[in-house]
C-alpha cells in the first residue's frame, strides 16, 4: 500500500468519526432519563494514535503528516462544541491479551495482524492516556475526567467481573453528568 493510501484510508476514518459524532442520537437515546452516547473510537484517538502510528512507521512523509495534522485541526475546529468529548474510558489491555481476543475473534479482516502492530498501538495509548505525557492540541483534553479499567483478564464468562466494569463505567458516567450539571448552573 502506498503512502498517499494510508493518508487517504486515515482522513476516510477520521471523517467516518466525524461524520457518527454529528449524527443525532437514536430516538430510544434522546428519551433516556440520562442518556450516554459511547464511541469504539474518538476523532482524537484516530490523529493520537493511529494517523500519528502510521507517520512513526513511516508510512506518512513529513508533509503527508503535517497536511493531515493540519486539516484533522480545521476540521475539528469547525465542529468542536458538536463532537466534544465529555469524558474518555480507556479499556487497558496488554497487547498480547489483545492479540489473543483478536485470534479468538477470528474475523477475516483482522487477520494478519502482527503483535508488534498492536505494540505500537497500545504505546501510543499509554503515553496518551495512562501516562499523560503526550502533548495535545486541543488543551480540554488535558483535563478531560478519564477512567482507565484493566480489562487484561478474561472477563468474557465472568458474571461478576462484567458487573464490576458495569458499575464502575455507571459511577463514572453518574460523575460526568453530575459535573456537566454543575458547569451548567455555575455558568
Amino acid at each position: 500500500m502506498s503512502p498517499v493510501s494510508h493518508l487517504s484510508l486515515q482522513s476516510y476514518a477520521c471523517l467516518s468519526r466525524v461524520r457518527s459524532q454529528l449524527q443525532s442520537p437514536s430516538v430510544k437515546l434522546q428519551q433516556a432519563e440520562n442518556p450516554v452516547q459511547f464511541y469504539e473510537r474518538s476523532v482524537y484517538s484516530d490523529r493520537y494514535v493511529f494517523a500519528s502510528n502510521l507517520f512513526e512507521c513511516g508510512n506518512l512523509s513529513d508533509t503527508e503528516w503535517a497536511v493531515y495534522q493540519d486539516w484533522h485541526t480545521w476540521l475539528l475546529n469547525q465542529f468542536e462544541p458538536e463532537i466534544a468529548l465529555d469524558g474518555i474510558i480507556y479499556l487497558r489491555a496488554q497487547p498480547q491479551r489483545c492479540m489473543q481476543r483478536l485470534l479468538r475473534r477470528g474475523r477475516e479482516e483482522e487477520q494478519g495482524i502482527p503483535l508488534e502492530y498492536l505494540e505500537q498501538l497500545h504505546f501510543r495509548h499509554e503515553a496518551w492516556l495512562y501516562h499523560r505525557n503526550l502533548r495535545l492540541d486541543f488543551d480540554y483534553l488535558n483535563n478531560l475526567p478519564l477512567l482507565i479499567l484493566d480489562v487484561d483478564d478474561d472477563f468474557k464468562n465472568d458474571r461478576i467481573k462484567q458487573e464490576a466494569i458495569v458499575d464502575k463505567v455507571r459511577f463514572y458516567c453518574t460523575f460526568i453528568f453530575l459535573l456537566f450539571m454543575s458547569l451548567i448552573f455555575i455558568i
